[in-house]
């Protein structure tokens, strides 16, 4: 990783991100239209970012005459889910080791988890990355969305469920079935396995309207940014010391692994980029929904995405030069 493009690509996110908060605190990003914005790209332009991304894939593989990408698909949810787990092992550490009260583990486990690896981690991985790198988060993405709506239920709702129904049972598969990112990543894959491009004019259309997303991801993440109450949001010791640990020395850690079992080095800048995220927004939704601490959720999102403005740049450029890969 190019420490010096990394960075140049950071600033440019980090400079649009202003421009929302600005534009939030102007109340021209009000809460309504904020909320109409984060629809637009969770139903229209992150899936047709993701047909595009993997399209762009199969365009290049067509270009160079190329019997199987570099890296196959089915590798990358393998890859994937090998990334979840080992995130999952680091949380129960993490969670345990802070000894964390018991009414809020089943949050902390959840939102060391996931990460925003969405409307946050598309733009960087775009950015830092390119095309091919937007092509392998849109692969995490799924798995994220297969995991999020199944174990994350479970997990949410196995410590907080006051009826006596299993937590099993509180999953919501129509919710994981309709997902628009899921819907598109799994008709993503089917193109992708048959071989059938997208016509020009389409592609070139899902480009345009994929493109929008990177920018209105970051302005959203500034107008959020700006409502919050800065004070109350550093009392809280214990949630700025997890911060450090989410934010640093995970990333560290799954970067010391990635660097052993992953050779390609596109693959495990993303990797490393996604373990970097900060909290994903879906975390202060399911505690609202599984009656968990959505105060807590919610001002730990603000943290950790404040937080990871500075945490990303020094993670990077410490992996890339102390710990670099191979």
């Amino acid at each position: 990783m190019d420490i010096s493009v990394i960075l140049d690509q950071l600033i440019r996110l980090f400079l649009i991100l202003c421009f929302g908060a600005v534009l939030a605190k102007i109340d021209i990003l009000d809460t309504h239209t904020k909320q109409k914005l984060t629809k637009l790209m969770l139903y229209v332009t992150t899936p047709l970012m993701i047909l595009d991304a993997f399209n762009d894939r199969l365009a290049m593989m067509q270009s160079e005459n190329m019997a199987e990408s570099g890296v196959s698909v089915w590798y990358l949810f393998a890859v994937s889910g090998g990334f979840y787990l080992v995130m999952t092992l680091l949380a129960w550490i993490t969670v345990h080791l802070m000894k964390m009260p018991k009414a809020n583990r089943s949050l902390y486990t959840f939102m060391t988890i996931f990460g925003n690896v969405g409307f946050m981690g598309f733009p960087v991985a775009l950015a830092v990355c390119g095309n091919e790198g937007l092509f392998y988060a849109a692969i995490l993405n799924c798995v994220f969305n297969i995991l999020i709506y199944t174990v994350g239920v479970v997990m949410m709702a196995g410590g907080n469920t006051t009826e006596h129904q299993s937590a099993w049972k509180m999953m919501q598969p129509k919710k994981l079935l309709f997902t628009p990112g899921v819907l598109c990543c799994a008709v993503a894959v089917i193109l992708f396995s048959f071989r059938i491009a997208l016509p020009g004019i389409l592609a070139d259309t899902f480009d345009t309207l994929g493109g929008l997303t990177s920018p209105l991801a970051m302005l959203v993440v500034g107008a959020n940014l700006a409502g919050m109450p800065w004070k109350k949001m550093f009392t809280d010791y214990r949630l700025n010391v997890y911060t450090l640990v989410r934010q640093l020395v995970i990333p560290l850690c799954m970067w010391l692994l990635i660097r052993i079992c992953i050779t390609n080095e596109i693959l495990a800048s993303v990797l490393l980029l996604m373990a970097a995220m900060p909290i994903a927004n879906m975390a202060a939704l399911f505690a609202t929904e599984y009656k968990a601490d959505e105060a807590l959720a919610s001002q730990a999102i603000f943290v950790t995405t404040l937080f990871s403005l500075f945490s990303l740049p020094l993670i990077v450029w410490i992996c890339s030069t102390w710990i670099p890969l191979g």
